[in-house]
């Protein structure tokens, strides 16, 4: 009864992750709808990735974990814009970046023990997840950023809006992999991710001609 119960409460805020982070990319950005979907949908990113440990397997649980950074990241640098960075946010670069870590090591140990399918997930999401945590760390935590601020004193919007696209793309992925639409489990956490990086691509040049921003 306690899993049943669990497993209601994990697929209903999943549903309204998916409706509220539909409807964050659809809608107009700013203002207070936005903010309020924006809340919802990290608390909802919270109790998913709590009740997935408990109900799945580690697999999911790292799904989760890696949705909930790049939410929580990109809504507390969407809040904070340039005012500047927390003891909280630099606690929460770190421990990503040790989770990434884990990540790795993890996909290592899977393809040394020959598995055909799991050690390219734990690989494609963890040299992600690395990826943007060492840069976080260097540019939040040590203040040496390892590449330009490009945009400017819009820098913060931009990161913002694709932290939260990439949350979005995990939690698609969660979906499309418990439904097994692609009846592949490899192909069930790839696709999202190649799709998904494809439209933060055009949503970039979208906001760029938008603001005029020519780089």
């Amino acid at each position: 009864m306690e899993r049943e119960s669990i497993l209601l409460i994990h697929t209903i805020t999943g549903i309204i992750i998916f409706i509220s982070g539909l409807l964050q990319i659809l809608l107009k950005k700013g203002g207070k709808i936005h903010k309020i979907l924006g809340n919802v949908y990290l608390y909802s990113w919270f109790v998913v990735l709590i009740s997935g440990a408990y109900l799945g397997g580690f697999l999911i649980t790292i799904v989760g974990i890696f949705g909930f950074y790049f939410a929580l990241t990109g809504s507390r640098i969407g809040k904070l814009k340039n005012s500047g960075i927390t003891i909280f946010e630099k606690s929460t670069f770190i421990f990503g970046g040790l989770l990434a870590i884990v990540m790795l090591g993890y996909a290592i140990n899977l393809f040394i023990k020959g598995s055909k399918s799991y050690w390219i997930i734990f690989a494609v999401f963890g040299g992600i997840f690395t990826f943007v945590t060492v840069q976080d760390i260097f540019k939040y935590v040590l203040l040496k950023p390892l590449k330009k601020q490009i945009y400017g004193q819009l820098d913060w919007y931009f990161e913002h809006f694709t932290r939260m696209f990439i949350s979005f793309i995990a939690a698609t992925t969660a979906f499309v992999s418990i439904q097994d639409l692609f009846g592949n489990t490899t192909m069930n956490f790839i696709m999202p991710t190649i799709i998904g990086t494809i439209m933060i691509f055009f949503s970039t040049k979208f906001y760029k001609k938008k603001l005029n921003i020519e780089k």
